[in-house]
């Protein structure tokens, strides 16, 4: 994420000067107002450092009662959803569970990809979640959408082809989870609408895959291929017209096509639908300061 920016000094008062902050930066290390900033005077720079860094340690950690919704969950689907919400640290609150709901819970929580390690407490289990080195959500995808492509061109050439698209959908759902989190990072940088799609597509294209004819595939591969390639990649540099272009294949096509693949054009022109607009907005604002 870069907060790279031109901030305009602005007068308070008779003789002070003051400077906003980026909101994204104020987020990640849980700043709120009445808090305290050093100024480092390096050169002809000016250095900002939070005086306490435990409020950064605090935003990066959310706490939960595993109790109600939570324990109805279960730990898989609570690790995952503080990973995907760009939190570091899970701490949860076990406090009356029984032995074995806590040994279960403790052994799905080391089972689980996204959790770096697992530190066993009297009251609590505290949980360190993998915290990915990849920082540009664009990037991861059209990572997802390369996965895609590869799923559909393996089901297109290959026979008995069913474990080599498990593993290639289980990597395809990880960089789908890492984009939410990263996004999340990046203070929400990319539209919500998009969330449950971005999350739900490796599943989608790999059951349509599985339950589909191989000659069915080879018929339709090349315009589902162009679809979600459209649809990511104009997702990733805010595209109105290739989102656009995904939009209207998938309204032509999903009436013609089998429940599967219907159900995910249908989806496509759903939420594409409702991303148009800002992307639209994005891409002329852009080309607006170009002009400028």
């Amino acid at each position: 994420m870069s907060l790279n920016s031109t901030r305009r000094i602005q007068r308070l008062g008779g003789s002070s000067l003051i400077v906003t902050l980026p909101k994204q930066w104020a987020k990640k290390l849980g700043l709120k107002v009445g808090d305290e900033l050093m100024i480092l005077e390096e050169g002809d720079h000016l250095k900002l450092v939070p005086a306490n860094n435990k409020a950064a340690i605090k935003a990066e950690t959310v706490s939960i009662k595993y109790n109600g919704v939570a324990k109805i969950a279960g730990p898989k689907i609570i690790a995952d959803c503080a990973f995907i919400h760009g939190y570091n640290r899970l701490n949860i609150n076990v406090k009356g569970l029984d032995n074995i709901a806590y040994e279960n819970l403790v052994k799905t929580l080391n089972e689980n990809d996204k959790v770096e390690n697992v530190v066993e407490g009297i009251d609590n289990v505290e949980v360190e979640l993998l915290n990915p080195q990849e920082d540009d959500s664009s990037k991861l995808i059209k990572e997802l959408n390369s996965k895609l492509q590869d799923m559909i061109s393996i089901a297109t050439n290959g026979e008995d082809v069913k474990s080599d698209l498990e593993k290639i959908r289980k990597e395809a759902e990880d960089i789908s989870m890492t984009i939410l989190r990263t996004s999340k990072k990046e203070g929400e940088q990319l539209d919500s609408i998009a969330y449950g799609l971005i999350l739900s597509l490796p599943n989608l294209v790999y059951t349509y895959l599985v339950l589909s004819s191989k000659e069915k595939i080879i018929k339709d591969s090349q315009q589902l291929a162009i679809v979600l390639s459209d649809l990511l990649g104009g997702i990733a540099s805010s595209s109105g017209r290739r989102i656009l272009n995904a939009v209207k294949i998938a309204s032509e096509s999903k009436n013609n096509e089998n429940s599967t693949l219907a159900s995910i054009y249908s989806i496509i022109e759903s939420i594409g639908t409702k991303l148009i607009c800002p992307a639209i907005i994005d891409e002329n604002m852009e080309l607006d300061l170009e002009e400028q």
